[in-house]
């Protein structure tokens, strides 16, 4: 039997309640998303730190290979001291896989072949080599001046740019150079021992 006076309700979702529940799912979406694109900055920037750290032990192997060069005391004699922001060129005239080379020969592909590597695997990749005896500033930051250019031990700089540089600190234009090296290496004295 069924009785006029009641009626059958049905109850289901409202459209306010569908669409809280959607805006709900949006945030977190979006939040998802944000936080893979933080992930993923992570990865390159973390990526280029293990890229530099491979390139300056590289470095220091090709100088541990070549102790009459790197062991030059003269900063403007070792051709192992290099800024490759300044206008000198890294090239070489000698083929030393067809010809025997000299030490200074072997030095100068050593620099050409790193130099090129530096500036094709690091975007904006900077290198400093130098006898720094102080690579920091009063704040703990390094620098890429050299000081006194006097040390005992060689330190190697490496810089790039990094895309959370810009992001970071809201700046609209990223500059093709690292500001400040990212990685600095030193403590490598004299080869012969």
């Amino acid at each position: 039997m069924h009785k006029s006076g009641n009626k059958f309700r049905t109850r289901g979702f409202s459209l306010i309640e569908v669409l809280i529940s959607m805006l709900i799912l949006a945030f977190g979406v979006l939040s998802m998303g944000g936080l893979q694109l933080a992930s993923l900055r992570s990865s390159q920037s973390s990526a280029s730190f293990s890229t530099a750290a491979t390139l300056a032990k590289d470095y220091t192997e090709m100088m541990r290979s070549n102790p009459s060069q790197a062991n030059i005391t003269t900063t403007t004699a070792n051709p192992y001291l290099i800024d490759t922001s300044s206008t000198a060129t890294y090239t070489v005239s000698t083929d030393c896989k067809a010809n025997v080379c000299t030490a200074s020969q072997i030095s100068a592909l050593h620099v050409a072949d790193w130099v090129e590597r530096v500036q094709a695997q690091l975007p904006g990749g900077k290198a400093v080599v130098c006898r720094d005896p102080a690579p920091r500033l009063s704040d703990g930051s390094y620098r890429w001046s050299c000081g006194t250019n006097d040390g005992s031990a060689v330190t190697i700089k490496l810089g790039w740019t990094d895309r959370r540089d810009k992001e970071e600190r809201g700046t609209v234009t990223m500059s093709l150079t690292a500001a400040k090296p990212q990685l600095v290496m030193g403590g490598l004295t004299g080869f012969s021992e």
